[in-house]
This record gives C-alpha cells, sequence and structure tokens, in this order.
C-alpha cells in the first residue's frame, strides 16, 4: 500500500461489520434505555389489561411482570441518565439479559407467556440492527436456548412446534435486519470517503486533511512524538494551464499526486487542500528529518519531470510541532510562512518560516 492509498480517509476510521464506540454508546443510551422503558410499560399495560378484562395472568407470574417491568423502566432510565460511557460489555450483554428477563414469568409459572414471541422480537432486532453482526447471533442463540427448554418443559411436542415458529421467524429478522444494516455501513462509510477525497488526485481534500491534522495534533497532546507539516505549491502553474490547457493541468495534478504518494511512508498523510497546493502530514517527524524530506520532495519533482511535456518545479513550506502548545492552526501558519518564503526567494526551494537565505 502506498502513501497515497493510506492518506485516503476510507483507510482510516472506516466502519465495519462491528459498530464503533460511539455509536454503541448511542445505542446503549438512546435505544436501548428507550427499548427497556417501552419493554417495562408494554408489559406492565398489558398485565393491567388482563385484570380488567377478567383474563388475568397466574399472581406469580402478575407479579413477575410488574417486578420486572420495573426494573426494566429503572434500569433504562439509568441508562439514559449515565454520566460517563456506558462499559462495551455491558452494551452487548443488555440484549441477551432483556430477553432472558422476558422468560423467566414463564420459567416460574412453566407456561409460555403470550408476550414471550412478540418481546422477544426487541432484544434480537435491536442487536442485529445497533450492535455488531456477531453480538445479534449470540442473543439469538440465548433467546433460542432459553426459550426453547421453556417450551419444551412446560408444552411438551407442542412447546417445540411454538420454539420452532418463534425462533424461525426471529432468525429472518435476525438476517433481514443485519444485512440492511450491513448496507447501510456500507453506503455511509461511501459517503463518507467521498466527503473527504479529492476526485481529481484520489488524495484526502482539505476537509479530510485537516482532520487527520486534528487526530495527530491530539496524540501529540496525549503524549505521542512530535509532527511535521509541508505544504506544497506548484510553481507558476497558471501558466500550465494557460499554456497546455485545463485538460493538461488537471493531468499535472494527478501525476503530482502520485509522484508524492509514492515518496513518503504510508503512516504519513497526503492530500490535495486547494487548487495547485498540496500538503503532507508527516507523523513522528522532528524538523531537521521534515527538512531533510522536504528537500527530497522538492529535487525529485524538479528531475523527474523533465520527462513530461510540461516540467514543474515545486515550492515547499516546512513547520514541525515539538511544543502541545502549537495548534492544528499555528501549524499551517506556520507552514504557510515558510511557503511564502520560499516563493520570495525565488521558488524551487524549500522555506521555513525562519529562513533567512535560499536554501
Amino acid at each position: 500500500m502506498n502513501a497515497g492509498e493510506a492518506g485516503r480517509p476510507a483507510r482510516r476510521g472506516e466502519p465495519g461489520e462491528a459498530r464503533d464506540r460511539g455509536t454503541e454508546q448511542w445505542a446503549a443510551r438512546d435505544v436501548g434505555g428507550w427499548l427497556m422503558i417501552a419493554a417495562g410499560v408494554l408489559v406492565s399495560g398489558i398485565t393491567a389489561l388482563s385484570d380488567l378484562r377478567h383474563e388475568p395472568f397466574q399472581p406469580t407470574t402478575r407479579l413477575l411482570n410488574y417486578l420486572l417491568s420495573g426494573l426494566a423502566v429503572l434500569f433504562g432510565l439509568l441508562l439514559l441518565r449515565a454520566p460517563g460511557k456506558v462499559p462495551s460489555w455491558l452494551i452487548n450483554v443488555l440484549p441477551s439479559v432483556a430477553a432472558i428477563m422476558v422468560c423467566i414469568p414463564t420459567a416460574v409459572d412453566r407456561s409460555p407467556s403470550p408476550l414471550g414471541p412478540l418481546l422477544l422480537t426487541w432484544p434480537v432486532a435491536f442487536a442485529a440492527a445497533v450492535l455488531s453482526k456477531r453480538t445479534a447471533w449470540i442473543t439469538l442463540g440465548v433467546v433460542a436456548l432459553a426459550f426453547g427448554v421453556l417450551a419444551s418443559a412446560a408444552r411438551g411436542v407442542d412447546g417445540l412446534v411454538l420454539w420452532v415458529e418463534v425462533i424461525a421467524s426471529l432468525a429472518v429478522v435476525c438476517w433481514m435486519v443485519s444485512r440492511l444494516q450491513a448496507q447501510s455501513n456500507r453506503l455511509r462509510a461511501a459517503l463518507a470517503s467521498l466527503a473527504r477525497t479529492d476526485p481529481l488526485t484520489e488524495l484526502v481534500n482539505r476537509r479530510g486533511f485537516d482532520e487527520a491534522l486534528a487526530r495527530e495534533h491530539s496524540r501529540h497532546v496525549r503524549g505521542g512524538p512530535p509532527m511535521a507539516l509541508l505544504l506544497i505549491d506548484i510553481d507558476h502553474f497558471k501558466q500550465v494551464n494557460d499554456s497546455w490547457g485545463h485538460q493538461v493541468g488537471d493531468q499535472t495534478l494527478r501525476q503530482l499526486g502520485a509522484l508524492l504518494s509514492d515518496g513518503f511512508r504510508p503512516m504519513d498523510v497526503i492530500g490535495r487542500i486547494g487548487g495547485e497546493e498540496f500538503g503532507v502530514l508527516i507523523p513522528d517527524s522532528d524538523p531537521d528529518h521534515a527538512l531533510a524530506r522536504a528537500q527530497e520532495i522538492c529535487d525529485a519533482v524538479r528531475t523527474q519531470t523533465r520527462g513530461w511535456a510540461h516540467p514543474i518545479t515545486v515550492s515547499v513550506g516546512v513547520a514541525a510541532s515539538l511544543d502541545t502548545q502549537t495548534s492544528p492552526e499555528d501549524l499551517f501558519a506556520l507552514a504557510d510562512a515558510g511557503l511564502y518564503t520560499a516563493k520570495a526567494l525565488g521558488r524551487d526551494r524549500v522555506g521555513t518560516a525562519a529562513t533567512q537565505s535560499p536554501r
């Protein structure tokens, strides 16, 4: 994988089959919390209505329904109001615990509750929609085991028939929701990549480059290594467009993007951040290393483009962040000052904010 590919946003943080931590937290707090509250209210309401219709549940089942409903509502409220991050293990076991709670009344009165098949759909659909595919199928397995044992013990062969009907339906729900969620994730990943990719060079655009710079700065602030920023501008690019046309200008930009991609490490981030301006973010780099890499690129462009129908040179501005107080905006300003210095000294050279003579 070359540096250009590594710099593309689709390679960094692309959503996979398992959801990211931010989505898991949203699932646990909002969807999971409201799901528990809704389940508790529904079970309590149906239990109360059965009493009014003079078709009550058995006394022990009625008590368990109200008790578990209260616990579900309380747990849902705690999730919604949790002050910190909810542990990942709790998020993953939440649907399985909910399924077991649904089966508890059945275990007590040894007759499958009419609420069971309906409520068991909720934890399976929840896991398939907002958690990983693996968690969804584990939840279905827990549901199949718990409901199968209870239905068989309570109703024998009739219970097994009910189990087959319920689990087959839940398996179809799990498969369909997981497929839809996977397609949605792929679409979101593609849209996120398009939003951060320059269509001409297929490098990251300014938005994606700023995000990478912010991530690397955060790592630096947390004790990570220093970083460097190069701003690379094509000298007299307007002459390329005026002399050979904009199609040749676009080809020049694509070729330079490929040349830069081949000249840096996979860990470096390369982007087209302006019309004829490129940026290179070099993690784990001190000023001397950054200056050396900038000079190498400047020399490589000068020599390797001589065979092009439209040879070019570049000016490079260099800035390095050794101090955690240097913000991404400060780093950009320093590199831009270096680029201005390089152009003021005659172009086709490397400059820094402190450059006093041609390099």
